[in-house]
């Protein structure tokens, strides 16, 4: 094993060490692009039980993350790299952490790349919408991502077979050349946490929220509808919709207080993906 480095207890590093790390944090901590998945394999997909297999997977992730964090630097001290089973001599237990790793890679990758799949698919298929037209109805909260008939010529998506293997192909071949190229993991985590994490995390959804909370939105109005005929309610009756809080009796503060706060968390992320990227690029190489 490598010769261990000094053990700081409570003592902080500097701003730059700090804004380095902070994005591996985010990133490890990022699953909302599987979000619509799981509302879609729950059965009941109530707000009371998503929140409790939210709250279950990433306490569990954390106290792992604290596991691995606290022993490996508990090893290494301050000359802990970013691959910590890495720095291991080989032994039966780095082989089966260097195991662990492969499993995870293999079942995570599926994950990561369905909505990825998904994402450019309707980026490719979005068209401008002009002033006449009227927003199409968004997909219904209940019914399933890949349900469809037997001997459709289509996926249960929309998307055809031909598009749809072409698509996963590139994103193999072009995520196996990042992996043959890059060989920090430290880096990469850096930068998909300073990039793509920051937006899905807290970009993102702060902006979405701002748009479709809009009272003169026609989405908004479109949701509330769509909340009332699936949820089989009268008028009148409270319910928590998807744009949090009771759809028809919402006080207007607590509005506006959603709006607010989402408007800040985007100009949140923003400000940290924009800080962290500068920490990464120049400021770590400097200091």
């Amino acid at each position: 094993m490598q010769d261990r480095g000094s053990i700081r207890v409570i003592k902080w590093g500097g701003a730059v060490p700090t804004l380095s790390s902070f994005p591996v944090i985010v990133f490890a901590y990022t699953c909302h692009q599987n979000m619509f998945s799981i509302l879609n394999e729950i059965s009941n997909n109530s707000h009371f039980r998503t929140t409790s297999v939210v709250v279950a997977s990433n306490g569990t992730s954390c106290l792992i993350y604290l596991l691995v964090a606290i022993t490996g630097y508990l090893s290494f001290g301050n000359a802990v790299l970013g691959n910590i089973v890495g720095m291991y001599n080989p032994s039966v237990a780095s082989t089966i952490g260097k195991a662990a790793i492969v499993v995870l890679v293999m079942f995570s990758y599926p994950l990561q790349v369905h909505p990825c799949r998904a994402s450019v698919d309707a980026v490719l298929k979005w068209r401008p919408m002009k002033r006449f037209e009227s927003p199409s109805t968004s997909p219904s909260r209940v019914a399933p991502l890949l349900g469809g008939k037997s001997g459709h010529p289509t996926r249960g998506d929309g998307m055809g077979e031909m598009r749809f293997a072409a698509m996963t192909t590139a994103i193999i071949v072009f995520s196996y050349i990042v992996a043959m190229t890059v060989s920090s993991l430290e880096k990469v985590l850096a930068y998909v946490g300073s990039t793509g994490s920051t937006s899905i995390s807290f970009i993102l959804p702060g902006l979405f929220y701002y748009k479709i909370s809009s009272p003169d939105s026609p989405h908004h109005q479109r949701l509330l509808k769509e909340d009332d005929d699936e949820m089989g309610e009268p008028d009148g009756v409270e319910d928590e919709g998807l744009l949090g809080g009771r759809s028809l009796k919402s006080s207007n503060w607590r509005k506006n207080l959603l709006r607010r706060a989402s408007l800040a968390l985007a100009i949140y992320g923003l400000v940290v993906m924009i800080t962290c990227l500068i920490t990464n690029t120049f400021l770590l190489v400097a200091h």
